[in-house]
């Protein structure tokens, strides 16, 4: 496959483009309760998020669909969370899932400037990988998930 042209880009998002609505009207939802992700070790998981990221384990219980699965909260802010899901039982949910369509590519956080310069020196003093691009900081939890920091005032 040829990479696009610049000019073949733009026409795409202008395309794209007509999908946006001429007049203000909103989204019929009220926007993202919890995002569901499939976790390798929530132990390894609730120490992340609680000990690095400073995102505490707000609720564990069992999964209601699987009752083998236990079902962890992990607040982010805001009254969201990243619900976590071991599945132990089912030897194909252990695997890391391959990258590509249809899967998240990260989950974007928003965070204040000095939470940020906290977080960044907490990571350095753990020596936890992430990489900083564009103004926001990007890390990969014990499950291969990955989580955007945006600094936001």
């Amino acid at each position: 496959m040829a990479t696009p042209t610049r000019q073949q880009i733009d026409e795409k998002r202008a395309q794209l483009s007509r999908w946006i609505p001429e007049r203000e009207g909103g989204s019929a939802t009220l926007g993202v309760n919890h995002v569901a992700v499939f976790a390798k070790d929530l132990e390894a998981t609730a120490a992340f998020y609680t000990d690095v990221m400073r995102m505490p384990v707000i609720n564990v219980t069992y999964n209601r669909d699987v009752e083998e699965s236990t079902h962890m909260n992990i607040d982010v802010g805001n009254g969201m969370a990243l619900s976590f899901f071991d599945f132990p039982h089912v030897p194909r949910l252990q695997r890391r899932a391959p990258e590509g369509v249809g899967n998240v590519m990260h989950v974007a956080i928003s965070i204040t400037p000095d939470r940020y310069a906290e977080l960044k020196a907490r990571l350095d003093f753990g020596s936890v990988s992430y990489q900083e691009v564009g103004g926001s900081m990007y890390v990969k939890d014990p499950n291969g998930l990955g989580i955007e920091l945006l600094p936001l005032e």
